[in-house]
């Protein structure tokens, strides 16, 4: 029903991902495959929900309403079999500014804050620029996939750790913890003291044959000491329109969130981001239905094309998000050498592995939330520079 294939022009229309190559690289010729937003048309609901609320001209101060908070509670209960309450949530203009607001609200300058290397970069920013101590633990890949050290973590967490940031799915790697290992996180972290934001932004971006656990309901040591952030934003692909929920059940923890979110002023969301999450989480499960189904469609791809033309290259197919990590280590190559010879010789952007951690080094993130042609575009640039 829904065109996955269609190119959409974006470049003129203050893309990040595609405007900024030119001003970043002076290159307008490059393939942009790294900012995490799909080069997809929305679900046609959700244009039609915010054509209707513009054609209403006033666009004054607004607030969420109850009819958005219930979307969303029903949305969990049918994809993750999640009973919420409204008590327990409140909105934000985004995922990492809530992050942000729990640094601030839970820990002090100097404290230790823990997150898992690989990881996408603003967790390591956002601790960084708090001036709170970052303290990492390393994910070890068995060649298959990325898995917990729980003794390095166990370690990490009883050396003074006051706040734990995980990225549940992970990013970049696209693992979906186990309901094991979450509850294994909560035991670890509750009889530390430790309070814990799970980055739940790509809960939705689901393959075939696996299921998003959300992390308070693993436990209850979980719900106590947990702060869940998610958005319709990268499921449905409107995060220029800034709107994303916090869940936190715990109600001590929940008002010191709140205050910290009030003091940052991150609540005042965005009138048309409501608007289209709501009709999202109405409207939109056959739209993203059918484009999981296609973006898996598109990691399959990749996988073939890589084992069939690059074979030096590993390309690791996650169980969730629409973003692949790429070893390119057999090449032997610097990280300043790689992404140079990407951008220079075959003309795409793809992110550096680097910034998520020492441990990306010698990797790089691609984004396959695009049609497939820009996919075997991006395949074939990469092979006749690496051939």
């Amino acid at each position: 029903m829904y065109n996955f294939d269609k190119l959409i022009q974006r470049r003129g229309t203050n893309s990040y991902k595609w405007d900024m190559i030119a001003r970043k690289y002076k290159n307008d010729e490059l393939l942009p495959m790294w900012v995490a937003d799909m080069d997809f048309e929305i679900a046609p609901e959700i244009a039609e929900a915010v054509k209707k609320r513009a054609d209403h001209l006033t666009y004054g101060y607004t607030y969420a309403p109850y009819s958005f908070y219930e979307s969303i509670i029903n949305w969990n209960k049918k994809r993750n079999d999640y009973d919420l309450k409204k008590e327990w949530m409140n909105v934000s203009i985004g995922v990492v500014p809530s992050i942000k607001a729990a640094i601030y609200g839970f820990t002090e300058k100097g404290d230790k804050v823990l997150i898992q290397t690989p990881v996408y970069p603003p967790f390591h920013h956002s601790v960084t620029a708090a001036k709170r101590e970052l303290v990492t633990s390393s994910l070890i890949f068995d060649g298959e996939k990325f898995n917990i050290d729980f003794d390095d973590f166990e370690n990490k967490i009883k050396s003074g750790v006051k706040l734990f940031i995980l990225s549940n799915p992970h990013n970049p790697v696209g693992r979906l913890w186990t309901r094991e290992e979450l509850e294994k996180i909560a035991d670890i972290c509750y009889d530390n003291n430790v309070k814990i934001v799970s980055d739940e932004i790509h809960s939705d971006v689901i393959f075939r044959g696996n299921k998003h656990t959300v992390f308070s309901t693993v436990s209850e040591k979980a719900g106590k000491i947990s702060i869940i952030c998610a958005a319709p934003s990268k499921t449905f692909n409107i995060a220029g329109l800034s709107t994303s929920y916090i869940i936190v059940e715990n109600e001590v923890i929940r008002k010191q969130m709140w205050d910290a979110m009030d003091f940052m002023g991150i609540s005042s969301v965005n009138l048309f981001g409501l608007t289209a999450g709501e009709a999202a989480y109405i409207h939109g499960e056959k739209w993203l239905d059918e484009m999981l189904e296609y973006v898996e469609g598109n990691a399959d791809f990749v996988c073939e094309y890589i084992d069939e033309k690059l074979p030096k290259i590993k390309a690791y197919k996650a169980q969730s998000t629409y973003l692949m990590w790429l070893d390119f280590r057999k090449y032997g190559m610097t990280q300043t050498e790689l992404t140079d010879k990407l951008i220079n010789e075959a003309q795409v952007v793809l992110n550096s592995g680097a910034d998520f951690g020492e441990e990306g080094i010698g990797f790089m993130r691609l984004n396959i939330g695009c049609p497939r042609s820009m996919v075997k575009q991006c395949l074939d640039r990469i092979c006749e520079a690496f051939k």
